[in-house]
């Protein structure tokens, strides 16, 4: 009898555990490759899974139900609830500052797939019955985006929203159907001048399972992640459905950077506050001119000792999940001979070290964090410009504005092909409104091994144009372009347009400092069917700006000018001009002046009275 009521509670037990067990799956990655310079690119990957549910299109009057709230476990509940009442299928935000070097440190992470240009950039899949429900719940994704975030998404609005059209292609291959009456809807949204900070990182770590408290995402420091040559981050969010209308939220978040290990050194050493280098600490070519007044600076060292507590200014805390030893995974692609890592493990009272650079030559060491203390990892280079070469991008591409008058001016796009095939690539760009755009001067220029080539034959290297103008304060300019670049050649795209006049209003804080362009993306096709995204730089654009010190100027000199007026306008109105003998009379005959007279004559007359007095008491 006791046997059978043991294994009963057993049983039990077990069934509690596993329906209490979330169904959800999170695994972190952490990629660092040592590049040239004395830079390090550092690459934080999260995913999260939720649990299956059965997926409803959502509208104002649909109810809510329990079991819709039941598949958030790992998943995050706030976001899930945002893209579940927009009705958004796919989300891509994007948090990039910097300048990507591609001939220093060749394509951009993941193949630029989780990059974005310079400020914010925000895309989405939102199914809609029409594009007018559409808008709408892009409008509100927008809103409730930048009060989660923290960032100024809310100023996203029809005159800054564009709907790629080469991407929809994307769409219909996802995993997802929609409704039917339903259509799925692309739209995408840029904000060129907004800045990156702390307030953008903060509710980005509160989306993890942990966080940011434990796994490799404790290493994530607001002032650290933005102190470095260029970061980005980037949060992804697919909807993933089987023929059972069975569906998961996959979120994909990543951090990338660039570290520049001298300065971070440096700045662990003398603080954030950078100070003059002593003269004996001065790092000096002896072969050239050197005496007390004069010093021409070596290279960096080279020879370098560092871990991930220098640039981050703390260790990891431990794995993300204690009892799953496969969830937090270290990366580091280095060139083994000569370079030396150590995996430091902190206990209570001692530090172990061991070496990972294994015996075989092996250019990438894998580890696993499954223990439950600090880890920290350390770098020991004898020659740090020795590092693993780096995938060359496909493509270059430099863009830049032309003119220098305040009512036109033009754009040029130079694509560069360093490979022995074309390169077939997608060019996406979209100006604000006030950048008229004009396609007809469209001009093209080759350079390749035999000269400089003006282009007329524009189908040659130019195999589809989609573009659609501005409309002033509804739209802005969206110009799609599929082009092929030749072997060993550079193109060339320039074309020009006028700048429009703003209203007082419009104009931003310190206009004078111009009106940002959002980057272009170029989306490169790959021979494995995958695409290469590279961005070009955001532009500075100046346009005609009115003196907005003058309304105050003009303000100032009408009340000078209008108070002196009235002043002498005024007194002609209320005095009387007469001469000044008429005016001595006319004084002296007033009840002032004949009060005063009074007034004197009577302390005379007292005078003479108290004299009188006196001489009266002198004679007797």
């Amino acid at each position: 009898m006791n046997i059978s009521i043991l294994l009963v509670s057993l049983f039990l037990s077990l069934a509690c555990a596993d329906e209490i067990k979330p169904s959800g799956e999170f695994h972190e990655h952490l990629h660092l490759k040592p590049l040239s310079r004395n830079r390090l690119l550092t690459n934080f990957e999260f995913d999260v899974e939720s649990s299956p549910f059965q997926i409803d299109y959502y509208n104002s009057s649909s109810p809510v139900e329990a079991s819709r709230r039941s598949h958030y476990n790992y998943f995050p509940n706030s976001l899930g609830l945002i893209i579940e009442s927009t009705n958004t299928k796919e989300l891509q935000l994007r948090f990039t500052q910097g300048w990507w070097d591609a001939s220093s440190w060749g394509q951009l992470p993941f193949n630029g797939k989780y990059s974005g240009g310079t400020g914010v950039e925000v895309s989405a899949v939102i199914e809609a019955p029409n594009v007018e429900v559409a808008k709408r719940n892009w409008l509100k994704l927008t809103k409730t985006l930048s009060g989660f975030f923290c960032a100024s998404l809310n100023f996203i609005d029809d005159h800054i929203t564009t709907y790629p059209k080469h991407a929809v292609k994307e769409i219909n291959l996802a995993e997802y159907a929609p409704e039917k009456g339903n259509k799925l809807y692309l739209l995408r949204a840029a904000l060129p001048s907004e800045p990156v900070c702390t307030e953008n990182l903060t509710p980005f770590l509160k989306l993890l399972p942990t966080r940011g408290k434990s796994g490799i995402s404790s290493l994530l420091d607001g002032h650290k992640v933005f102190d470095s040559l260029w970061h980005g981050m980037s949060i992804d969010v697919t909807t993933n459905c089987d023929t059972n209308n069975q569906c998961t939220l996959k979120l994909h978040q990543t951090v990338n950077q660039v570290v520049d290990i001298i300065r971070s050194l440096r700045k662990r050493k003398e603080g954030a506050i950078p100070k003059p280098t002593p003269g004996d600490q001065l790092r000096c070519d002896t072969e050239k001119t050197y005496n007390s007044w004069q010093c021409f600076p070596l290279s960096d060292p080279v020879n370098l000792e560092w871990n991930l507590e220098t640039i981050y200014g703390r260790g990891i805390n431990g794995p993300a999940l204690a009892d799953d030893p496969q969830v937090s995974k270290v990366t580091i692609d280095i060139d083994p001979s000569s370079w030396n890592i150590m995996l430091l493990r902190e206990k209570e009272n001692s530090i172990e070290g061991s070496s990972l650079t294994n015996q075989e030559e092996t250019n990438q060491i894998v580890q696993y964090l499954h223990e439950n203390v600090k880890f920290d990892f350390q770098f020991i280079v004898q020659n740090s410009s020795i590092v693993l070469p780096i995938d060359t991008p496909p493509l270059y591409a430099s863009r830049s504005l032309t003119g220098y008058s305040l009512d036109k001016g033009g754009l040029r796009t130079v694509f560069t092909n360093n490979n022995d095939e074309p390169v077939k690539f997608v060019y996406f760009e979209s100006t604000p409104w006030f950048m008229r755009l004009y396609l007809h001067t469209l001009k093209l220029t080759l350079k390749n091994s035999t000269g400089l080539f003006d282009i007329f034959d524009h189908e040659q290297y130019i195999k589809d144009v989609y573009f659609r103008p501005a409309v002033d304060r509804e739209r802005p300019s969206h110009m799609e372009l599929i082009m092929e670049v030749p072997a060993k050649s550079t193109l060339a795209i320039s074309y020009d347009f006028d700048k429009s006049l703003l209203l007082y209003r419009e104009y931003p804080p310190d206009a004078n400092h111009g009106f940002d362009v959002e980057p272009a993306v170029i989306s490169v096709f790959d021979k494995d069917s995958e695409k290469v995204y590279e961005f070009t730089t955001s532009l500075l654009l100046t346009l005609p700006t009115p003196d907005f010190s003058m309304p105050y100027n003009v303000i100032i000199m009408t009340c000078t000018v209008l108070s002196m007026v009235f002043g002498t306008i005024f007194n002609l109105l209320t005095k009387k001009v007469v001469t000044e003998e008429e005016f001595e009379e006319i004084a002296a005959n007033t009840k002032l002046a004949k009060l005063k007279r009074g007034i004197k004559s009577t302390i005379q007359q007292l005078k003479g009275q108290k004299q009188a007095n006196i001489q009266t008491q002198t004679k007797q």
